[in-house]
């Protein structure tokens, strides 16, 4: 399906004729505001100038694995889609620790990209949800959201002002999030564009520590 998709897309990778393909795959799939970028230098002058939407980052820039250090370089609200070679696993748990939107291995695959970068977009144009206040809906912007702690049936959300409590269940008001919201407790899910520190036991986000429990630690690919 072709579309026509404003959002800007960087792509870093120093294997021009790789960048020139996904490039190339892209603009055919209908997103014309798409940039390349092919050493560090250049990436870091190109984010704060486009300020791109998406970063599709090779982890594996000159010689070593500067894509990881340089996605932390990216402008607030950009999505990451990192790029990797095959049986990098450590590799890929260690990129997975910035809690990118998706990751590729090469070689690169059409549907995959595609798909990838169509769901990402797609994630960032949800930008609040509406909650129940009082006799009426609030609208919440996502972002302004740290983190949820359920208890029982009643949610408690934390943003940077104030708390709101609902009566909902955790599961049922995360089928509504984006995917930059990661359960780390039974009745923990944080929102990782706060994130500032991870450990096997624990998250920081916004200076607030709370606990990672075992069984989901997994799905933070902690070690």
């Amino acid at each position: 399906m072709i579309i026509n998709d404003p959002v800007k897309i960087l792509i870093v990778e120093d294997e021009v004729l790789i960048a020139d393909y996904i490039r190339d795959i892209l603009e055919e799939h209908g997103y014309k505001n798409v940039f390349t970028a092919h050493h560090v230098k250049e990436a870091k002058e190109k984010m704060q100038d486009i300020a791109p939407e998406i970063i599709l980052m090779d982890i594996n820039l000159e010689g070593n694995f500067e894509g990881i250090e340089l996605s932390r370089y990216k402008n607030e609200g950009a999505s990451v889609i990192f790029i990797t070679g095959q049986g990098d696993t450590r590799i890929i748990e260690e990129a997975l620790k910035i809690f990118p939107d998706s990751y590729l291995t090469k070689p690169i695959r059409e549907t995959e990209l595609v798909t990838a970068v169509k769901i990402t977009a797609g994630k960032k144009q949800k930008k609040y949800i509406f909650v129940k206040a009082g006799y009426g809906d609030e609208k919440l912007m996502l972002n302004d959201i740290i983190y949820i702690k359920s208890d029982k049936n009643y949610l408690d959300i934390f943003t940077e002002s104030r708390k709101i409590t609902l009566r909902n269940t955790l599961l049922e008001f995360c089928k509504e999030l984006p995917s930059s919201f990661v359960q780390v407790h039974r009745s923990i899910v944080v929102n990782t564009r706060w994130a500032e520190h991870l450990s096997s036991d624990e998250i920081t986000v916004k200076s607030i520590r709370l606990p990672v429990s075992r069984s989901f630690a997994k799905n933070l690919t902690i070690k």
